[in-house]
């Protein structure tokens, strides 16, 4: 006669559970108006919430808001900022920033630190436009460069490099306010 020995898991075979060790990672919420790039990578306004309206203070000023962004995908040599406009009387490119190294963390108001740049614009325009029409939704986004935009690169060809050979790209967008009477 044969014994038959049976060890047991101590479960029934239907839960899974954690290995020894195991840490379990943060979840964040991506809101509808912000997009997350590879490995986690994020941007976000410190002045508006995802979608938001810009404060009306800010707006009246028209400088930019101030940005923050971690998550930086490796590989990343230099990191643009594009800005755009959803409204088709606005052209493609508001205002676009090139030269901010991956270890940066963010614009955070004044004038641009050095070796950060502002491309130039299809008119040759080089500075932060102001904001557009009350009502406009304002996209800024992020985009990781493996290899860095050429000295004479203008926000046109950021644009183009960024949306198809980019290690890639976190948006976050704003709604212009209607300023006070």
């Amino acid at each position: 006669m044969t014994a038959l020995v049976a060890l047991g898991c101590g479960s029934s075979g239907r839960e899974l559970r954690a290995p020894p060790g195991f840490v379990a990672s943060q979840a964040r919420f991506v809101p509808v108006n912000q997009s997350q790039g590879p490995g986690g990578m994020l941007i976000e306004g410190t002045d508006f919430a995802p979608g938001g309206e810009f404060p009306p203070g800010l707006a009246e000023t028209g400088e930019p808001p101030t940005l923050v962004w971690w998550n930086i995908p490796p590989l990343t040599t230099e990191l643009v900022v594009l800005v755009s406009a959803f409204d088709p009387q606005e052209p493609p490119v508001l205002w676009a920033v090139a030269g901010l190294g991956p270890s940066s963390a963010g614009l955070f108001g004044g004038p641009l630190p050095p070796g950060v740049r502002s491309l130039p614009r299809i008119g040759g325009e080089l500075d932060w436009p102001g904001y557009p029409a009350t009502g406009t939704r304002v996209v800024f986004a992020l985009c990781a460069l493996a290899t860095p935009l050429s000295p004479d690169a203008g926000a046109s060809d950021a644009w183009s490099l960024c949306y198809s050979d980019s290690l890639g790209i976190a948006t976050v967008s704003g709604l212009v306010p209607a300023l006070p009477p």
